[in-house]
C-alpha cells in the first residue's frame, strides 16, 4: 500500500507540472504573441525546447512528490 501512495504523489506532482507548463504556454500565446499563432509556429526549435523543459519539470516534480509522500509514510509510522 506504502507504494502505492508514493506513486500516487508522484503522478499528482507530474500533474501539476503539466498545468503549470502547458498553462504558461498559454499565457504565452494569449499576451505574449497575442493569439496570432503559437509558439511552435514563431520557432520550430522552440517546440524541442519546450518539451524538454516540460520533461525536465516533470521529472523534478515528481521527484519531489514522491520523497514528500515519503517522509509524510515515514512520519506516520513512527
Amino acid at each position: 500500500m506504502k507504494i502505492v501512495q508514493i506513486v500516487a504523489g508522484a503522478v499528482v506532482s507530474v500533474m501539476i507540472a503539466t498545468l503549470l507548463c502547458w498553462g504558461l504556454l498559454i499565457l504565452y500565446a494569449k499576451f505574449i504573441l497575442h493569439g496570432k499563432g503559437s509558439l511552435f509556429d514563431a520557432d520550430p526549435n522552440a517546440a524541442n525546447a519546450f518539451f524538454i523543459i516540460w520533461g525536465v519539470v516533470s521529472l523534478v516534480f515528481m521527484l519531489i512528490g514522491a520523497s514528500i509522500m515519503i517522509r509524510a509514510l515515514a512520519a506516520r509510522t513512527q
